[in-house]
């Protein structure tokens, strides 16, 4: 056991160095030391949680009762991120110093923050499937104005959050993970909830419009800056500079963009072809005469962007294989953490983009692919639910000890 003069002599040298990275110092209470451990990471888990509702509510073969068990879900997403915005709001109360120098410094603090745009939308998707049918049309304006509020907050995230990257953190091409696609997905999120919110929200024209201009312009910023930064990721492997196995499962995040870019450019190619350029009838553009092209158009650029996909979700699979197989021990000597999480949301928009092109191909093929990718994306999500849950209790993912 430690003197008091060696926790004393401890204790001081700890308050020196948060002094001069200017952090406050670290609590030594549980609770307090539970929201210093608080960290964006924990917004991954509503954002998967959230498109799983999504997918069970749209999937090809449903069964009775799946509707409501999307609808439990969704509940579910909301109560999670309502907890995690109190727990953060808490964090950066009482420690505001210590998260500033976190978002400064730490690529994955400021990336994940994108997560709470991404998993208001699914929320709002859920609300305009789900509240406009059975509860009338009253909740597509609900909808509709929550829209604009988490596309303001997605374009804010695409237009900041990469400037940090890059003239703040400057971390060089070998600290370059695949969290930097995090704000670019949720402006593709906010294009595909655009989609959704268009084609259940029943909206009038006039107001469709403006949600599909702004949709298509979301999925132009998105897409063009995830196909950069992904070079960039390669460039870091080609240089064998390779991520740590505890962050391995952010591999995914790689095909994200281009599973929720697919479903976006679908779902809006979708909306126009039903005539909401036509209705609206105004300049040289959105006129019926420019709906056929536009809308046919999008839809084939969705099925060439989730072959896209489709190469990054098969090189996340392979490389998560590999690492785990190659490393001393095998998968019994890795660890749980909250990257783990990583794997659900990517692998949620890749299914969604399935269950869309299985719909307006009427496809056989990917309407049973899209079914065999939702059984696996449930028994990720419940697998992570259960080590969540254990570790959470076990104190290691707040950074806590069994005898504090």
């Amino acid at each position: 056991m430690p003197s008091h003069g060696q926790v004393a002599l401890e204790n001081e040298t700890h308050e020196r160095k948060d002094a001069e990275s200017g952090t406050e110092r670290r609590p030594q209470r549980t609770f307090s030391r539970a929201v210093w451990n608080f960290s964006s990471q924990w917004f991954l888990v509503p954002q998967g949680t959230g498109v799983i509702a999504v997918i069970l509510h749209q999937l090809d073969y449903q069964f009775r009762g799946l509707e409501i068990i999307s609808v439990i879900v969704w509940i579910y997403t909301i109560v999670l991120l309502a907890v995690g915005l109190l727990l953060y709001l808490l964090r950066i109360c009482l420690f505001p110093r210590h998260v500033a120098h976190e978002i400064r410094g730490n690529m994955s603090e400021i990336a994940c923050l994108s997560s709470i745009s991404i998993t208001f939308t699914t929320i709002i998707q859920m609300t305009a499937l789900v509240l406009v049918k059975h509860w009338g049309p009253a909740w597509g304006i609900v909808a509709y104005v929550l829209w604009w509020i988490t596309t303001a907050m997605a374009v804010i995230a695409v237009m900041v959050i990469p400037y940090v990257f890059v003239k703040v953190q400057s971390p060089g091409i070998k600290s370059v993970t695949p969290v930097i696609l995090l704000p670019l997905i949720s402006a593709l999120t906010s294009a595909a909830g655009g989609g959704v919110v268009c084609r259940y929200g029943a909206l009038s024209d006039r107001l469709q419009v403006p949600i599909l201009v702004v949709s298509y312009l979301e999925v132009g910023l998105g897409l063009a800056l995830a196909m950069a930064f992904n070079d960039v990721f390669v460039t870091r492997l080609f240089d064998r500079s390779f991520p740590s196995l505890e962050k391995i499962y952010q591999d995914m995040i790689l095909c994200g963009p281009f599973g929720q870019g697919s479903f976006a450019l679908q779902i809006l190619g979708y909306v126009v072809a039903h005539g909401r350029f036509a209705e609206y009838n105004s300049g040289t553009f959105l006129t019926a005469e420019a709906a056929g092209p536009v809308a046919f158009g999008s839809q084939f650029l969705g099925l060439l962007v989730w072959g896209y996909g489709t190469f990054w979700f098969t090189f996340a699979c392979i490389s998560i294989v590999h690492t785990f197989l190659s490393q001393p021990g095998g998968i019994r000597k890795s660890h749980f953490t909250l990257s783990a999480w990583a794997l659900v949301f990517p692998l949620g928009v890749y299914t969604n983009a399935a269950v869309q092109l299985g719909s307006i191909m009427d496809s056989m093929a990917f309407k049973v692919s899209s079914t065999m990718l939702t059984i696996l994306l449930l028994i990720i999500w419940i697998v992570n639910h259960i080590f969540t849950i254990k570790n959470l209790f076990s104190g290691k993912l707040l950074g806590l000890r069994h005898s504090a």
